[in-house]
């Protein structure tokens, strides 16, 4: 497959879909309040049922667990960094200092690489995306937990953080229930009602492009210049940092012995854009989301070439 091949179909068309919401903004026939509006409902139904869906899919016994514990080494080490300079050196709040760490580490893979996998590979691909996508599940909920912790400790003051209170919030946080039911959906999958399955696979169809398109509805209404550090340390990091760590142990390095197949498509995921559940969150919790909705956009367009060239080798 040329470069040229595999830009115009599949990774233009899934970017196409932020650029719509971006232009459908700018001639004002959807404003924020609709793009907040629609981030609800991605995060509360849609994003939910997707992650029930590809937790309970998930083989344990079929997993790569080498190449996954690589991705995961390589993505802390930039989520964990890039979180500890943005609070020390930019001075950011702490709930966004981590939000812009996850960001730089939490790959676009279930709304951008997966689809584009699933194109270019067919199902060969699902499996190894699948994994790291329930890894970062994990990533995920800690992040939520983390955030839910912080808003806790910040009630202190009018006496309402307890433990309890912070367990009490995860516990009714949307995300980490569908990892919980998907878990429990995966392991006696036989005695649920086939129905549910098509629910939440019609229903979680809908995440990847309605954010995404909200995504790029909330940037069509501010402006990209200027980008500012932050948001460069955030870009720089995901689309050089993690790749270039992944390589190292998987690579010409060689440091790790992993299945070829599960290699490559794990580079390809550490090689894409900033994910958009970071912004997701950040609208959902009330902090500042205009780093991370430059990174992800900015990064968004730097990767079109560099996934093009990546999936035509």
């Amino acid at each position: 497959m040329s470069i040229l091949s595999s830009l115009q179909d599949p990774i233009l068309p899934i970017f196409m879909v932020m650029l719509v919401g971006y232009f459908m903004r700018r001639v004002n026939f959807f404003d924020v309040p609709s793009a907040q509006g629609i981030n609800r409902f991605v995060f509360y139904l849609a994003m939910p049922a997707l992650l029930f869906n590809l937790v309970r899919s998930v083989s344990f016994h079929e997993i790569d667990w080498t190449t996954v514990n690589a991705y995961l080494i390589s993505e802390f080490l930039v989520y964990g960094g890039v979180a500890f300079i943005a609070y020390k050196l930019f001075k950011r709040p702490l709930g966004e200092s981590i939000l812009i760490g996850m960001a730089a580490g939490f790959v676009n893979h279930v709304m951008f690489v997966l689809p584009i996998a699933r194109s270019l590979y067919g199902s060969e691909a699902i499996t190894p995306v699948v994994a790291i996508v329930f890894v970062d599940v994990v990533v995920f909920c800690l992040t939520i937990f983390l955030i839910d912790f912080i808003k806790a400790l910040e009630s202190k003051k009018v006496g309402a953080f307890s433990p309890k209170n912070v367990m009490l919030m995860l516990s009714k946080n949307p995300m980490v229930i569908a990892t919980v039911l998907g878990l429990l959906a995966g392991a006696y999958s036989t005695y649920i009602p086939s129905g549910v399955f098509t629910y939440a696979q019609f229903l979680g169809a809908a995440a990847p492009p309605a954010a995404l398109f909200a995504l790029g509805v909330i940037l069509g209404g501010q402006p990209l210049s200027p980008v500012g550090g932050p948001a460069w340390l955030v870009i720089g990091a995901k689309l050089i940092v993690q790749p270039a760590l992944f390589w190292a142990l998987a690579g010409v390095g060689g440091l790790l012995v992993m299945k070829p197949d599960w290699e490559t498509l794990a580079f390809l995921v550490a090689a894409g854009p900033c994910g958009a559940m970071p912004f997701v969150i950040a609208l959902q919790y009330k902090i500042k989301p205009e780093v991370i909705a430059k990174a992800v956009l900015i990064s968004t367009v730097l990767s079109l070439l560099s996934l093009s060239v990546l999936t035509a080798v």
